[in-house]
């Protein structure tokens, strides 16, 4: 999947979407190195105020931060709960939807987060990495130590290729697209075609093919119409 340490970066809190962009090359003779030493040294003066106002989890150890959930960019350590993990997705999805997919939270328990990644990023070989670099990292900077183990539940076997089908694997890009305004509808599948009448951002629709094609091989071209 795409940026995943990005994901985690901005997620988190960690990066202003000006610092979250890449570094240009500069004519002096400034390494990349020293360009990143001084950009950490400013970011640490400037989220150190932010850390001794943390908010811990409640029934946390008495150790303050631990290990796990002290990155420098955590603003806030949240209690583990199935509602607050949802809440903190929320920050990953819009890049996990614009390559096709999504997540959703199947449950919490005893420390343990069982999730289900959906869609392009549930069935792509690189759907561990998108785990273990991207939705993991965002989890433990702000659940901490509570977070006993993340796991990945089974992905749906392929469906039958049928206009209904389609539709109904989109619903888990329609919470977005309604958030946006839009709107999406299979109208017709054959012949490895699919046509798609779609209303909102050029983005989520680049999402909505991968999430097709992803989900049914058969289906080798997706046209969005208006």
């Amino acid at each position: 999947m795409a940026s995943l340490n990005l994901i985690a970066a901005v997620a988190t809190g960690g990066l202003s979407r000006n610092q979250a962009l890449p570094i240009p090359k500069t004519s002096n003779n400034k390494s990349p190195s020293l360009v990143m030493v001084s950009l950490g040294i400013r970011r640490r003066s400037v989220y150190q105020t932010q850390r001794c106002g943390t908010v811990k989890a409640s029934g946390g150890g008495g150790g303050g931060g631990g290990s796990s959930g002290s990155g420098l960019y955590s603003a806030q350590i949240f209690e583990l709960t199935a509602q607050n993990v949802d809440m903190v997705l929320e920050g990953v999805r819009p890049y996990l939807i614009a390559d096709g997919g999504n997540v959703d939270v199947v449950s919490v328990h005893d420390g343990v987060i069982s999730l289900k990644l959906q869609g392009a990023c549930g069935s792509c070989p690189s759907s561990t990495t998108t785990m273990k670099m991207g939705i993991e990292r965002v989890l433990k900077e702000k659940f901490g130590d509570a977070v006993k183990d993340i796991r990945q539940v089974d992905v749906d076997p392929i469906s039958e290729t049928t206009v209904e089908a389609v539709n109904g694997h989109l619903d888990i890009l329609r919470p977005a697209i309604t958030n946006f305004g839009g709107s999406v509808e299979v109208l017709s599948v054959g012949g490895g075609d699919c046509l798609v009448k779609y209303m909102g951002p050029e983005s989520i629709g680049s999402g909505i093919k991968a999430a097709i094609k992803e989900k049914f091989p058969d289906i080798t071209n997706v046209v969005l119409s208006s």
